[in-house]
């Protein structure tokens, strides 16, 4: 049997088809051309921000660097470096395609005569948003280059890593607004339809949370066992606990963990090796360790859901209705395809996963229903269930 043949990565300067199809609606040919050519140096910094993935770079350890090394910087560079490149190729895409105007230095800028038609208005809305984010990206480009000069980033791995993730997260974010700003002037857009990469950073995130309420909930079960077990056999388990977060490290979801957060977790491994190490355990010894961390995890977690799924998590929430409604009609008309609708309703549902604890333990026994099948009372029954499970939501 032949080998899969992979899939093909699209160009680094494509377009999400919705922004291509407003471009190609604008009547301002000139404006255009010359936006959809800003937008396509937005989709390369976006991806080259997207792509370059910092973990392969961070320590391993909590040890600490030791001071200042040319080796650290020589190993940075080529990360630091392509951060900075799409974003300085952008900038200069802006002032190239709508040049800022020139005034003398003090100068004011004096009476200007109104836009002449709804058009000339949209043009110069656009020109303002661009020329305020580039010359945000650019103050941002140097206040990069200074953070990498101070001591006391130069010299540890783990500051230097934490300086480079921020600065990498607010360039796509502010490279996001510029995309998302200057496609709304025309027409109602939204974020996920126009801006390159979007979907994707969103989808890391949710995934992110999701494996997060898995490590959660093992971390939890370890505790419920470490409570009841005699002491000769905690140090066992708190072994388990640092196998469950070098696990959780190492899945592709954790590339999108902010890097202090995975300094904590390579902290708690560390305290827990050493722990295990002992013969016996008191039973608060291990709860001392991982609670304190569960309490910063499901924080970290509420914090990454407010800043990428509020409008993601609603959005799922309107799938799961809808393939509801398409159970209760499929209901009402006795057609078997009642079941199916459900079950599609319980698979949509899964992004959800990590948003309420309560929620995810509806969704583990509604999964397990679908998978022993489904007859008329199971789906009627579950049904009603995943209505009240959906309602009862916080999406206030």
């Amino acid at each position: 049997m032949p080998a899969p043949t992979p899939k093909s990565r699209p160009p680094q300067d494509a377009l999400p088809s919705r922004l291509e199809a407003l471009l190609e609606s604008l009547t301002d040919r000139h404006l255009a051309d010359r936006l959809e050519r800003v937008h396509r140096a937005a989709a390369v910094a976006i991806d080259r921000l997207g792509h370059l993935s910092i973990a392969k770079y961070e320590p391993t350890s909590v040890e600490p660097d030791g001071g200042a090394d040319l080796s650290l910087w020589e190993t940075m560079a080529p990360a630091i470096g392509d951060t900075l490149v799409g974003v300085n190729q952008l900038v200069a895409a802006i002032h190239k395609e709508f040049p800022p105007p020139s005034r003398p230095a003090g100068a004011s800028e004096g009476w200007a005569p109104p836009p002449a038609s709804s058009d000339e208005r949209l043009a110069q809305e656009v020109e303002a948003v661009l020329h305020s984010i580039a010359a945000l990206l650019a103050k941002r480009v140097g206040e990069l280059g200074l953070q990498m000069r101070r001591p006391e980033v130069v010299s540890d791995r783990w500051t230097l890593m934490a300086e480079l993730q921020a600065s990498r997260a607010d360039f796509s974010v502010r490279i996001g607004d510029l995309v998302y700003l200057t496609a709304a002037t025309f027409e109602d857009v939204r974020r996920e339809d126009v801006v390159p990469g979007y979907t994707h950073q969103v989808a890391a995130r949710a995934a992110l949370r999701a494996a997060a309420a898995d490590l959660r909930r093992s971390l939890q079960g370890r505790l419920e066992r470490a409570a009841k077990a005699e002491a000769r056999a905690r140090p066992a388990l708190a072994k388990q606990v640092a196998e469950s977060l070098s696990s959780f490290v190492s899945l592709p979801a954790s590339v999108a963990l902010r890097t202090p957060q995975k300094r904590q977790i390579l902290e708690l491994r560390a305290r827990l090796l050493e722990t295990a190490s002992s013969a016996e355990l008191e039973q608060d010894a291990l709860p001392a360790l991982v609670e304190p961390f569960l309490v910063a995890l499901e924080g970290h977690m509420e914090e990454v859901t407010r800043t990428w799924l509020i409008v993601h998590d609603r959005a799922v929430w309107a799938a799961c209705g809808v393939k509801l409604e398409q159970g209760e009609m499929h209901l009402s008309l006795g057609s078997p395809g009642a079941a199916r609708a459900v079950v599609d309703a319980v698979d949509a549902a899964g992004a959800l996963q990590g948003r309420v604890g309560a929620f995810d333990v509806f969704l583990r026994k509604a999964r397990q229903q679908t998978t022993e099948g489904l007859d008329e009372a199971g789906t009627r029954e579950l049904l009603a269930l995943f209505r009240e499970r959906l309602a009862a939501l916080p999406f206030s």
